[in-house]
């Protein structure tokens, strides 16, 4: 886990592109809208690795999305229901549930149909808002909270010292 985070924090304030923080993190938001142990959940989760963006980004933003998704389980649950008793939709998915494996990826769940749906539709709004976000942190707020007599003290911490180290580790770029 400090691992992770050391690789965010190198990432942030490393050359890496910003786009690839933001797609992380928009990966990490999609994953965590869907519930796990489905073969849907596996399909994206193995996809996003062959694709390039920041994994430490895309794992942390995960676990965090993840401890408030769940309030958000009842919309979900609305919006999955309203495409799963679409009359237009009906014979698509009665086709797909007769492909083989395809009803292992639960996409008769309403809660997985509709956290895959609104995570698809939010994905690119997620990902502008952290392009946002990750060049603001970058441009105005690195160099201060760097400096900061606060961050200074917490780098005496003990677990705080060995995520710095690890992040030095890393990279050079940390100071």
């Amino acid at each position: 886990m400090i691992s992770f985070i050391a690789k965010l924090i190198v990432a942030l304030n490393s050359n890496s592109r910003p786009s690839e923080l933001a797609s992380g993190i928009a990966f990490g938001f999609l994953l965590a809208l869907i519930p796990g142990e489905n073969l849907l959940w596996i399909a994206i989760f193995v996809i996003a690795f062959f694709l390039k963006h920041n994994i430490a980004a895309m794992l942390l933003s995960m676990g965090l999305f993840r401890l408030f998704i769940s309030v958000f389980d009842p919309l979900l649950d609305l919006l999955g229901g309203i495409i799963l008793d679409s009359p237009l939709l009906y014979d698509l998915f009665t086709a797909l549930y007769n492909i083989p494996l395809l009803p292992y990826s639960n996409f008769n769940n309403s809660i997985v149909m509709g956290g895959f749906v609104l995570g698809i539709i939010l994905w690119l709004p997620v990902f502008i808002l952290f392009l946002f976000l990750v060049k603001i942190y970058r441009k105005k707020l690195a160099s201060r909270i760097a400096e900061s007599k606060f961050v200074k003290a917490l780098k005496k911490v003990p677990i705080i010292s060995k995520l710095t180290s690890s992040a030095k580790k890393l990279s050079v770029l940390v100071p």
